[in-house]
């Protein structure tokens, strides 16, 4: 007998039935969680200020959070299910229509595809595609689940001052609710608690000098 490609039970086909059916459900959840995180980059201008009112500023800047925008903009979600979209299609010796339209209309489109074709996933779809697919659309449905219904916020603990390759990365560090590994948003980088540590010293020290040249 196989085994479920993604949580390792015994089952016929790639994906075991209730592997198959939480991927179905993300599917359908994911697109509703691409408008609903849309509302987070919109102009600051529908943003109401103070006094209720709106900025009619034409040049407002756009409240970004990373994050979401990770999630909605190039090489996020809708550019995801797109590329299993055409991944399935190639497999199942299918042509399917290019994207086109706006990010909600794509998005919607590309999850219906795979979900028709859920039955296929789960018994025949070839190598290990199943599971990275189930996979990858658990963490994409996380992180937009992460922003639209929050249990408890991460504290903001400070900016990363470098990349992985040391230019500079700027990304905000994250401290999970209740303790736990220091998390650039940006990069993604982490940090244990003795290594938060060490990296806050040099984001002080920096910060310390910074003043001083000031």
């Amino acid at each position: 007998m196989a085994h479920c490609l993604k949580c390792h039970q015994a089952t016929t086909g790639r994906l075991c039935p209730p592997c198959a059916d939480r991927l179905g459900q993300r599917l359908a959840d994911l697109p509703h969680m691409v408008t609903a995180l849309g509302a987070y980059l919109r102009p600051s201008s529908q943003v109401p200020d103070r006094l209720g009112t709106h900025s009619a500023s034409p040049d407002a800047p756009l409240p970004v959070v990373e994050d979401v925008l990770d999630l909605v903009g190039p090489g996020g979600i809708v550019t995801v299910l797109e590329t299993w979209r055409c991944a399935l299609a190639e497999d199942m010796g299918e042509r399917w229509p290019a994207a086109f339209g706006d990010l909600d209309g794509r998005a919607r489109r590309a999850a219906a595809a795979l979900r028709a074709r859920l039955a296929y996933i789960r018994l025949d779809w070839s190598g290990r595609a199943a599971g990275d697919l189930a996979r990858e659309v658990e963490q994409l449905h996380g992180a937009a689940a992460r922003h639209l219904a929050p249990t408890e916020r991460a504290t903001v603990v400070g900016h990363h001052p470098a990349g992985p390759g040391g230019e500079p990365c700027g990304g905000r560090l994250e401290l999970p609710y209740g303790g736990g590994d220091v998390r650039c948003t940006r990069c993604r980088a982490t940090w244990g608690p003795l290594q938060w540590l060490t990296l806050r010293r040099a984001i002080e020290a920096a910060r310390t000098a910074t003043d001083q040249a000031a």
